[in-house]
């Protein structure tokens, strides 16, 4: 584990970054890629939404990585993977150790893909200004995105179907954070409370992608999990979507791994 500070990162990205774009460019089949785009969008656009990039399952970093960008601002696959290969070998040049760079590359290319896609919005991005963020706004947006979401009496956003998992979005106007909660209800109290902590650490140790805990309340044992990221810089609505399902996605992996059957599948 290399230990760097945040400003020596910063540094190592945008120089990795710096490489990517001037090599892209230099290529006569690839160079559309950043058609339109400064190398300065791109750092800045990184810096702003890089948190809102969810980990993958380790499997993914492994296997034939897929283009975020919409279909209209999409390049050939062949066209992608050397993209990918050209910014691995940019990322090694700068100094990234060889088993960081697949996570690193994947999650950088995805804020990428966004920037390439707002390029294409012209006059109206899909980028909401943090004034205009709201819980109705959202649960609006994942209503009109074919999913199925209700404003609770605390605010939070419950979206019931159209996720792998039922989850809540927690909009917090005070510190101008997104937040995905996840939860699953012990289906008994009677199994010992070491038989749902050996769950859980199953869980962790596979789903490396996302932190769970077991939480005790005054019902039941619940299995536990979230996610928080800052809107204060503009909230990109497809990175919203994206990280929405990615985060149903994993809770859903977690408790299919819950072959005892210690919590309830779903939440209605």
């Amino acid at each position: 584990m290399v230990e760097r500070t945040e400003s020596e990162l910063r540094e190592k990205i945008n120089y990795g970054l710096e490489l990517f774009y001037k090599d892209v460019l230099e290529k006569k089949d690839i160079r559309h890629f950043f058609f339109g785009l400064t190398l300065q969008k791109l750092m800045e656009d990184y810096h702003l939404y890089k948190n809102m990039v969810m980990t993958k399952p380790e499997r993914y970093y492994k296997e034939m990585v897929m283009q975020t960008a919409p279909s209209a601002v999409q390049i050939k696959a062949p066209q992608f993977d050397e993209i990918l290969i050209t910014f691995q070998n940019n990322l090694r040049t700068a100094g990234f150790l060889k088993s960081e760079i697949p996570k690193l590359s994947v999650h950088i290319l995805e804020v990428i893909e966004e920037t390439r896609a707002q390029k294409a919005d012209a006059e109206s991005p899909k980028v909401w200004k943090a004034l205009e963020v709201d819980n109705q706004i959202i649960c609006d947006f994942y209503n009109a995105s074919r999913c199925d979401a209700r404003v609770e009496k605390n605010g939070d956003i419950y979206a019931s179907r159209g996720f792998l998992y039922p989850f809540w979005t927690r909009v917090s106007l005070e510190t101008k954070q997104i937040i995905f909660i996840g939860q699953a209800f012990a289906t008994s109290s009677f199994p010992p409370a070491e038989e749902f902590q050996a769950l859980c650490d199953s869980i962790n140790t596979k789903l490396t992608h996302q932190n769970f805990t077991i939480r005790e309340t005054p019902n039941a044992r619940v299995l536990f999990a979230r996610h928080a990221f800052s809107y204060a810089n503009g909230l990109p609505v497809r990175m919203l979507l994206r990280a929405a399902k990615q985060f149903a996605s994993s809770f859903e992996a977690a408790i299919n791994m819950d072959t005892n059957q210690l919590f309830v599948k779903k939440v209605s």
